[in-house]
């Protein structure tokens, strides 16, 4: 239900908003998402305690230059009880204007270093698989292999040290 309530103000967002509103209201968009994985400043937003209007003063004091549309918008989400769903309508924001310009990112996680040629590499191999233009950036991690996230095409490929130790032993616990 949130996705179909989302994708209404995502595209109305996209079509009221020319490019250089629509570049300073993501911009917004970015500061209030990331102050929701604080618990607190979630806590509140969620709370049915708080008074919307509280709600609405809270999420602009967050953002340093918006202009009067993008208040309209963080009013009307606040009328009606739609905060929450800024961090899902940025996604959906980014992922429309990737999906026009055929231009996506993904994440690289992996216990070991990963050059910066290497990284390169992977965006050009991945780049022809998806016949697009894809970046990546390397995240050092615990995971004992190589995991590329593709969130936003929804793809994940990854080569776990520890899932092929598992399937060796397997093999050869079989074998026996």
């Amino acid at each position: 239900m949130s996705k179909v309530i989302s994708d209404k103000y995502i595209a109305a967002i996209l079509s009221s908003f020319d490019k250089s509103e629509l570049d300073k209201a993501i911009s917004n968009l970015e500061v209030i998402a990331t102050a929701f994985k604080d618990n607190k400043f979630s806590g509140i937003i969620n709370s049915p305690l708080v008074d919307d209007a509280k709600k609405e003063e809270l999420v602009l004091s967050l953002v340093k230059d918006s202009d009067e549309k993008f208040q309209n918008l963080i009013k009307i989400l606040s009328k009606n009880s739609r905060l929450v769903l800024i961090p899902k309508i940025l996604n959906g924001i980014n992922f429309r204007i990737s999906s026009s310009k055929n231009e996506y990112s993904g994440t690289i996680y992996s216990k070991d270093s990963i050059s910066s040629q290497q990284i390169e590499e992977l965006e050009s191999l991945l780049s022809k698989k998806f016949d697009s233009k894809i970046s990546l950036n390397y995240k050092k991690s615990d995971y004992n292999g190589v995991k590329i996230d593709l969130e936003s095409l929804g793809s994940e490929i990854s080569f776990s040290l520890d899932r092929l130790k598992q399937g060796i032993s397997e093999y050869i616990l079989k074998a026996i």
